[in-house]
């Protein structure tokens, strides 16, 4: 006899952990607790008699189970869909629209605040936050992506979006209760870290930049998110590596303030892509053209307010 299929909220919770690698952001994207997506993830293993992911502190991994289960989980909301739309031909199918977590927070939302009533934006958009790389896009539902990366994404039509600076910053009241931060002595106070970023720049790679060494292991708060990091900053929480669209917004309405230190490019990039083909459909058009011009309006305007972080650069 085949068995029952388990209840869907429990797929959705595996197939949202599963892409984005964190059961908190899966509670986040599905507007969930943590807990609840814990206790749906264990629902599953317990009705499929599988183990799904190796639990560690710094997030989730999909064991060999979950690799299998996975394409076959997504592919049916996926399959779903595409029925649903064979049978509605006539209705109009909304965008997804794909971007890095922090990003999505810090830059994407506030400046899509308003454009939705622009005759230039007039776009049905479903607006979904989720960290891909190269290797994971086809695990993910999107038409256009914002990704940070280094521009290799075969199988898609890639446009450079902006580049980041990257330089400590921290709270006005941290800075007034510490006093002047020497450059050098950084590694004595709070640090708040960024784990798993296999793309950004952390501590280390900062202190190497400075030409100074790092300690060989630095206590402090880590975060599986950047916006998560610099909350704690403006909290007054510590030191944390601030990146120039992340931290724009809070440098302007005085939450955060810049260490005076000599910014450090990051290596990695944003880029907006989608499949070849799809860059002429006209609203992935409109919306390409829409987010590069509000890269573009952003970086004019980073100049312009904060030279000292002026190291982002737009196409």
């Amino acid at each position: 006899m085949a068995q029952r299929p388990p209840p869907t909220p429990m797929l959705q919770a595996f197939v949202s952990a599963a892409q984005t690698g964190s059961f908190a952001r899966a509670a986040s994207e599905l507007n969930l607790t943590a807990s609840a997506i814990s206790h749906q993830i264990a629902g599953l293993e317990e009705w499929w008699g599988v183990q799904l992911f190796e639990r560690h502190s710094r997030g989730v991994k999909l064991t060999a189970a979950g690799q299998a289960l996975l394409p076959v989980t997504d592919g049916f909301f996926k399959a779903l869909d595409g029925v649903l739309h064979s049978l509605n031909p006539g209705k109009s199918q909304p965008l997804y629209l794909s971007c890095t977590s922090s990003l999505c927070s810090t830059w994407l939302i506030p400046r899509m605040h308003g454009s939705h009533t622009e005759a230039s934006f007039n776009i049905d958009l479903v607006l979904t936050s989720a960290d891909m790389s190269s290797a994971s896009l086809e695990a993910h539902q999107y038409d256009v992506a914002v990704v940070m990366g280094y521009g290799d994404y075969p199988d898609h039509h890639v446009e450079l979006l902006m580049r980041d600076a990257v330089f400590p910053v921290c709270s006005p009241e941290f800075l007034r209760l510490k006093g002047d931060i020497a450059l050098e002595n950084v590694a004595r106070y709070p640090l708040i870290h960024r784990v798993d970023d296999q793309v950004c720049p952390g501590w280390e790679s900062w202190f190497a930049f400075q030409g100074l060494a790092a300690p060989p292991y630095h206590h402090g708060p880590r975060f599986p998110d950047s916006s998560l990091a610099i909350s704690l900053a403006v909290k007054g929480g510590g030191i944390a590596l601030g990146r120039t669209a992340l931290v724009y917004d809070q440098l302007e309405d005085g939450a955060l303030v810049a260490l005076n230190s000599p910014v450090m490019m990051s290596p990695a990039a944003y880029y907006v892509i989608c499949r070849n083909g799809r860059q002429s459909e006209p609203d992935i058009a409109r919306l390409i053209d829409w987010l590069k011009i509000s890269a573009g309006e952003f970086v004019r305007e980073v100049r312009a307010r904060h030279p000292q972080i002026a190291g982002a650069g737009a196409v």
